[in-house]
């Protein structure tokens, strides 16, 4: 009788019942990496497109459809915001590190004076990160309390947030082509426009999946809320982060 080389449990069988690795492992040659990563970049194309397109075209129903448990075809929240926010950065270092900063976008202080606007950037993940909370929480006070639970909400915050550097990319996209065209920088506040009018798209499908009353009042709350909560935190907080933290 064989033994799991991973856990060395006692297998009759192609997988190993414990822990599920194939009993027969393959060497590591240069055909197990390239056929390793050929399936990692072909698996997150598929749910990573897939929900990339849905949470434009339907947020609402992929949303909520993930929640309920629809989940194989579309890419987790957690990993769908990284890779967004990491493709975002990479985009943005290429353009400084080729064009020069401030010559495709101008920043305009976006998070604050005194280069807190280029550590925010280069930390975006974790400054967004911090907010998503927030998001969430008034998601789940004017709309899913009665069916989800907070945590399960977290996940439409995450979701939301990480379209929204999809478009914060696709708005650096048309910000490079328009220089080129022009030669003149697009002032990175115009994005905000992406953002307010996703927000609105977001909460306009999303809600239609719950039985709440006054939507039209609770719209403008989240709307408010969600908006305040970003601008006081752009504003003032990153800045004062970046005081405590990193300009000692």
């Amino acid at each position: 009788m064989d033994l799991c080389k991973n856990c060395g449990y006692p297998v009759e069988d192609m997988y190993c019942s414990h822990c599920g690795q194939k009993v027969m492992v393959e060497r590591i040659t240069f055909s197990y990496l390239w056929s390793e990563s050929f399936h990692f970049f072909t698996h997150i194309e598929h749910g990573f497109l897939y929900t990339s397109l849905k949470m434009l075209s339907s947020p609402g129903k992929t949303v909520t459809a993930f929640i309920d448990g629809k989940r194989k075809n579309y890419q987790s929240p957690v990993s769908y915001f990284l890779i967004w926010t990491t493709i975002f950065i990479v985009f943005l270092y290429w353009i400084e590190s080729t064009f020069g900063e401030n010559t495709i976008i101008d920043y305009k202080d976006y998070w604050g004076p005194s280069g807190a606007t280029k550590l925010a950037i280069s930390h975006l993940s974790l400054v967004l990160t911090i907010i998503i909370p927030f998001q969430a929480l008034y998601l789940f006070i004017l709309v899913t309390k009665k069916k989800y639970n907070y945590f399960e909400t977290l996940i439409a915050a995450i979701f939301l947030v990480g379209t929204v550097i999809l478009l914060q990319f696709a708005f650096a996209v048309g910000a490079l082509i328009f220089n080129i065209l022009t030669g003149i920088p697009v002032d990175l506040r115009i994005s905000d426009i992406l953002k307010l009018g996703y927000f609105i798209w977001f909460f306009a499908d999303f809600v239609k999946f719950f039985p709440v009353r006054a939507r039209f009042l609770r719209f403008g709350l989240f709307i408010i809320l969600a908006g305040a909560t970003f601008t006081i935190w752009r504003i003032y907080g990153v800045p004062e982060l970046v005081r405590l933290f990193l300009e000692k």
